[in-house]
């Protein structure tokens, strides 16, 4: 059986309407024979008449009127339908889910959470802390924010952190028994917290760069762990030197509780990114968060720990 098309049912019920072809044919924007040979052919397809034609007058056949009684309901519901979706185009309600990677979400968007709803009261935001590999269209996830050596290459991305390094560092504890390492062959020496990656399960290398000069050290693991925050606390109370930012452990370096080793010997981080699919048409409340993230992006200072 045919089934007819949208344009020949909107053409139908707009002359059933207006009983005027001319008056249908212009508020649809199509010309007056264009309109006619799509009514036509409509009849034609399934094999029934719905309109009486004479040269000054349109009317519905029996079989017109009854098929107007139930597709205006369909319509006007698809409409109603249609016109439910204008929010996710103009206007910012709605619900937003976002994906974090752990250190992200603790230094970076969790800070901004409060001053971002209070911006945007009518959106409902979720935010996912989680290091793992996920596929944002496949979990319904609107955006994700990481660190861009593990943006996939289709994703559109937005840089909220500019390329930092991660430095290595360990407690005045630790140092009082053993001298600190004056070079990165001397790791070797001591006792390493090292970051396992949920992403792929290996344990980070630590890539070491000193102006020209680079090195991937070999050293062994006194201890691992596959969040960040627990390796910096775990440095912090004597457990080793390990590699990360300063802007995690600001606090702590700023009261003393940590210090810095092999200064000039750091690992570069490309930055932290916001990323998306590619769409032709961003949902509101998605456009309105990367609007905000970007105008609240951390500057330089920020990196440092300052």
């Amino acid at each position: 059986m045919y089934k007819p098309e949208m344009r020949e049912l909107v053409a139908f019920v707009e002359v059933a309407r207006q009983l005027n072809f001319t008056r249908a044919a212009a508020s649809l924007g199509v010309s007056a024979p264009t309109f006619s040979q799509t009514l036509r052919g409509l009849e034609e397809k399934i094999g029934v008449r719905l309109l009486m034609r004479t040269t000054r007058s349109v009317s519905l056949t029996d079989a017109g009127a009854e098929f107007l009684a139930s597709l205006e309901p369909l319509l006007d519901n698809l409409g109603n339908v249609l016109d439910g979706l204008n929010k996710f185009r103009s206007e910012t309600g709605g619900r937003l889910r976002i994906l974090g990677s752990r250190t992200a979400s603790t230094i970076l968007v969790g800070p901004l959470i409060g001053r971002f709803l209070v911006a945007h009261p009518e959106i409902e935001l979720e935010l996912l802390v989680d290091d793992l590999h996920v596929d944002l269209v496949e979990s319904r996830i609107d955006a994700g924010i990481q660190v861009g050596e593990r943006i996939e290459k289709d994703m559109i991305a937005v840089r909220l952190v500019e390329p930092f390094d991660e430095v290595l560092m360990t407690s005045p504890d630790y140092l009082k028994d053993r001298p600190a390492p004056q070079s990165p062959d001397e790791l070797t020496n001591h006792w390493c917290v090292r970051l396992r990656s949920s992403w792929d399960g290996t344990v980070r290398p630590w890539t070491l760069t000193n102006r020209d000069a680079k090195v991937e050290t070999t050293t062994a693991a006194h201890f691992v762990a596959n969040d960040l925050r627990v390796l910096a606390s775990a440095v912090q109370g004597g457990g080793g030197i390990g590699l990360m930012p300063k802007v995690l452990v600001k606090d702590a370096l700023a009261a003393g509780e940590l210090v810095q080793v092999l200064e000039g010997w750091n690992s570069p981080v490309s930055g932290i990114y916001l990323f998306y699919p590619s769409r032709r048409q961003l949902p509101a409340a998605l456009d309105a968060f990367i609007k905000f993230m970007r105008d609240n992006k951390p500057g330089p200072g920020w990196l440092s720990g300052k």
